[in-house]
C-alpha cells in the first residue's frame, strides 16, 4: 500500500482496517537495530516496506528513510534526538 499523505477525520468517521494500514501504522518506527527492523517487515503478517517508511535505530542513534531499495541515513537536523520508547 503506497503512502499517500494524511487524512482529515471527523468527529463520527469509521476507521476501516485500511485507514490503519494507510495512516494510522505510518510514521517513525523506532528499532534497537537495524537487524530487528529487517526482522520487523515481510514475514506472514507482517507490512512490507514502502518508499517513503521512517525509521530510527537506537543502537546508532541515526533516523534512516527506505528509498524504494534500501535504507538512506535522513542528514542534517538537530544535533540531539530524543526518543521515548513505550513498551
Amino acid at each position: 500500500m503506497a503512502i499517500t499523505g494524511t487524512k482529515l477525520w471527523a468527529s463520527g468517521d469509521v476507521v476501516t482496517a485500511a485507514d490503519v494500514n494507510q495512516y494510522l501504522m505510518r510514521g517513525v518506527k523506532v528499532f534497537a537495530n537495524a537487524a530487528a527492523r529487517t526482522a520487523a517487515y515481510g514475514g506472514a503478517g507482517e507490512p512490507t516496506l514502502e518508499t517513503g517508511e521512517v525509521s530510527y535505530l537506537l543502537d546508532t542513534l541515526s533516523m534512516e528513510v527506505y528509498n524504494g531499495s534500501a535504507w538512506v541515513a535522513i542528514s542534517g537536523g538537530a544535533d540531539v534526538l530524543q526518543v521515548q520508547v513505550f513498551s
